[in-house]
């Protein structure tokens, strides 16, 4: 479905290797690729023309093609998903005016309607990107480095991401709530293109944080707040607790 006249695509990056759980994307012990459940959540929201893997082994796209999931093949050396998709919207030939939805391709509970707000917040926007944040829910600690946290100016574009915990609260209470960020991203097609030509820079290299470099290259990243409970999986642990999850939902 076009979003202020711009088609939108989904595009979820995916690549065999993963040094803390190897093979990540095929795990399969729901009886559906990691990978394909993420394309199903991303097939749900309303939003998307088309959703489609974009991914370094042919091996996923035997995988996933059977399942009816679009993919297409990059090459290997990508440094983030974000250099991927725009090989993939190349190779698809995507139009510049379209708009861009990067999927994490380790988040299979990634809310269909979070999708459709990041698009939303795009095409609302005369921002190239967008992302969504979330507040923090009472179990989770602002202080912990591997919940990225970030700041917003008036505008509501993010004014900086980082794993400490920011905004620093001087007195006991604060008028800036801090907020989670969500690692979901919307791109205009064109804006890809130049992306994917920037130099890495160094708070983008020092916090491992990829967004960081559209930001010091001067670029805008607007920010749409809402809950949202979806986290990647990272580690065989918590795969297994996302297939009790997922067995418990669907009877077992």
């Amino acid at each position: 479905m076009a979003v202020g006249g711009a088609p939108v695509i989904a595009m979820i990056p995916a690549r065999l290797a993963s040094v803390r759980f190897p093979r990540k994307a095929l795990a399969a012990e729901t009886g559906t690729p990691l990978v394909a459940h993420v394309a199903r959540a991303a097939a749900r929201a309303e939003t998307p023309d088309r959703v489609v893997v974009a991914t370094d082994s042919a091996e996923i796209i035997a995988a996933v093609e059977p399942l009816g999931v679009a993919a297409v093949l990059t090459r290997r050396d990508h440094p983030n998903g974000a250099s991927r998709i725009a090989e993939a919207c190349e190779t698809l030939a995507v139009p510049d005016d379209a708009i861009v939805v990067n999927v994490q391709g380790d988040e299979p509970e990634i809310e269909p309607e979070a999708i459709d707000a990041v698009a939303r917040a795009l095409a609302a926007s005369d921002a190239p990107s967008a992302t969504l944040a979330s507040p923090f829910a009472p179990d989770e600690d602002p202080a912990d480095p591997n919940l990225v946290k970030v700041v917003l100016d008036l505008a509501g574009d993010a004014l900086l991401f980082s794993r400490a915990p920011i905004p620093y609260v001087r007195e006991s209470q604060g008028r800036a709530a801090p907020l989670r960020h969500v690692g979901l991203y919307a791109y205009r097609r064109s804006f890809l293109r130049e992306y994917a030509a920037m130099a890495p820079t160094p708070l983008e290299e020092t916090e491992g944080l990829e967004q960081l470099r559209i930001l010091e290259h001067g670029r805008r990243i607007a920010v749409t707040v809402r809950p949202s409970a979806s986290a990647g999986i990272d580690t065989p642990e918590q795969y297994a607790r996302f297939v009790a999850r997922w067995r418990a939902r669907s009877g077992g």
